[in-house]
């Protein structure tokens, strides 16, 4: 542990003696008390005044008076500090009492750095790293692509494109990378960090494809065990004159695919309940909608009742199914279920992507009878599976029952995963872009909505699991003027609105680190980060910018608790 040191610095006799020949008492230096040594978080906010005081025996308490100083240099702004890098930093605290008479203190502060659990979240877990006299130049999110820009890379090693798949043991892989490339050369793909095949890299458009197979190994129950593999590429080699030394690698997607033994479809859902899973939406303030939703046949089943309606538009009232049935990017399925409407009055089922997603897989239009449907889900809408029967419109009872959702359990399988991109949405007044350029992410505001959801920046997709108070959430910010904002992280699967996280913050000018815990929740699903904008706090604006960057999933650390 560093010791404290305290000194005291004498003045000249003739100011340290009030007045010497009247004999009057010696001026009596200030005094600093409450100092000690700091641990504490990088990028939080530090009150170096906690527990501090300065007092003079004529001056009474001087404490305002007090002027701190850090070593390496950190701003220090009424007594409060953020260090923005971790390690040791000395802190110094001088005071001079009316007369000038000087009290100096130093203490130390030791400033640890969050663990960063994720720092892959918005790019489906790709990364890129250099090694020997390669350099990162720039790396991240790009449009709908993860790109990076790197220079030096002499021997193959020196820039590697990472990312961890969960496998199969005994099972052979096929990896396809969709990628552009400003160079050509020989790369080589690597697993696990040992080099497993040469690949020709052409400038401009490539789809490189190799294979990989981890050793046959069971599990306890004797079963066919998974476990994780490191992908990837690496680079170094294929840095060329041509492109003036620097290496601009855009990626697509990655394809994974394999071939499975057993054949025949299997069903993902035998024990499918509508139970606690309908959601019903009539707009009664459209066309006086009046509708409920009920489970049937002992949960097996729900039936939707329009009763009155006066509106034109048939998507006015329904009832939303979650089938609590996640989608993979690749997989072809294959539903079915049975139909019973009352009366011949037109209706829907829409099988469609999460509840309000735009995209829709099948529409089922007006039938009695048995459906039987099939659909392959491409890379950008895996997410989870839902049903609205929908019959706004039109008076009807309908009955949909006996679900089956079933997969292909053989024969050659393909998974993709997409870089998916950042969403701005907008709505009554709510306007602006949105851009993302090596990771950092540019929104530009052209007019402000009255709510929080009218300025909605939605991040991609990531999974999560575990207990969620372990997390914390960084992120770097700026804004071109003051501006209120709502951060929160939404559960995707939730079959209501679900958050793990929600806080109103202040968005300041100057670029500065903010952070947010998760709740005291249990989580295993896939969520999206949202910053909104749109808030009455901000009407009195008519635009403004935008950048985040760096955002990081970080461990609670226990100086947190």
């Amino acid at each position: 542990m560093k010791k404290l040191k305290f000194l005291i610095l004498p003045l000249t006799a003739a100011a340290v003696l009030l007045s010497a020949c009247g004999g009057e008492p010696v001026n009596q230096g200030p005094e600093l008390r409450g100092v000690s040594d700091i641990t504490c978080l990088v990028n939080t906010y530090v009150d170096l005044l906690d527990g501090v005081a300065a007092l003079d025996a004529e001056d009474g308490d001087i404490t305002p008076r007090l002027q701190i100083t850090v070593t390496p240099e950190t701003a220090v702004d009424n007594g409060y500090a953020v260090f923005d890098k971790a390690g040791d930093y000395e802190i110094c605290y001088e005071v001079r009492d009316s007369l000038g008479k000087l009290a100096r203190t130093t203490a130390f502060a030791s400033v640890i750095g969050r663990e960063v659990y994720k720092s892959d979240v918005c790019t489906n877990g790709f990364s890129v790293t250099a090694g020997g006299g390669a350099k990162i130049l720039a790396e991240g999110l790009n449009g709908n692509a993860y790109a990076f820009k790197a220079e030096g890379g002499e021997i193959a090693e020196d820039i590697r494109l990472s990312r961890s798949y969960s496998v199969a043991c005994g099972t052979e892989y096929t990896f396809r990378y969709h990628l552009t490339s400003n160079s050509s050369g020989r790369i080589k793909a690597a697993a696990d960090g040992k080099a497993i095949a040469d690949l020709q890299l052409e400038q401009g458009e490539n789809v490189l494809e190799f294979r990989h197979r981890l050793p046959l190994r069971h599990d306890a129950d004797g079963g066919i065990a998974f476990d994780t593999v490191n992908i990837g590429l690496w680079f170094g080699g294929a840095v060329d004159s041509d492109a003036g030394g620097e290496l601009e690698i855009s990626l697509d997607k990655a394809e994974l695919s394999y071939v499975m033994d057993d054949g025949g479809l299997t069903e993902r859902l035998p024990d499918f309940s509508f139970n606690g899973r309908t959601h019903d939406r009539f707009d009664s303030g459209n066309g006086n909608i009046v509708g409920s939703a009920e489970a049937v046949d002992g949960g097996n089943g729900v039936r939707l009742n329009i009763t009155e309606t006066a509106s034109p538009e048939i998507w006015r009232g329904g009832v939303f199914v979650d089938t609590g049935l996640p989608l993979t990017a690749g997989e072809t399925y294959y539903i079915s279920f049975d139909l019973q409407s009352e009366s011949n009055n037109p209706y829907e089922v829409v099988i469609q992507n999460k509840q309000w997603d735009e995209h829709k897989f099948k529409i089922v239009r007006g039938v009695n009878g048995s459906v039987n449907e099939q659909f392959t889900v491409d890379g950008g809408n895996a997410g989870s599976l839902w049903l609205y029967i929908q019959s706004g419109n039109m008076v009807n009872s309908i009955t949909l029952s006996n679900l089956s959702v079933k997969t292909e359990s053989g024969g050659e399988k393909t998974e993709i995963y997409s870089i998916g991109g950042f969403k701005a949405n907008h709505s009554n007044g709510g306007a602006g872009k949105a851009r993302t350029e090596y990771g950092k992410l540019y929104y530009d505001i052209e007019g402000f909505g009255a709510d929080w959801g009218n300025n909605e920046l939605q991040s991609p997709e990531f999974a999560l699991s575990g207990a969620a108070d372990n997390y914390v959430i960084e992120f770097k910010a700026k804004a071109s003027k003051p501006l209120s904002f709502v951060f929160l992280i939404h559960d995707e699967r939730a079959s209501a609105w679900t958050t793990i996280a929600w806080r109103q913050m202040r968005l300041e000018e100057g670029e500065a680190v903010y952070s947010v815990n998760c709740d005291n929740v249990s989580i295993d699903s896939v969520y999206r980060i949202f910053w909104q904008f749109g808030s009455q706090l901000n009407t009195g604006y008519r635009n403004a910018a935008v950048e985040i960057s760096e955002i990081k999933i970080c461990l609670k650390n226990e100086l947190e608790i």
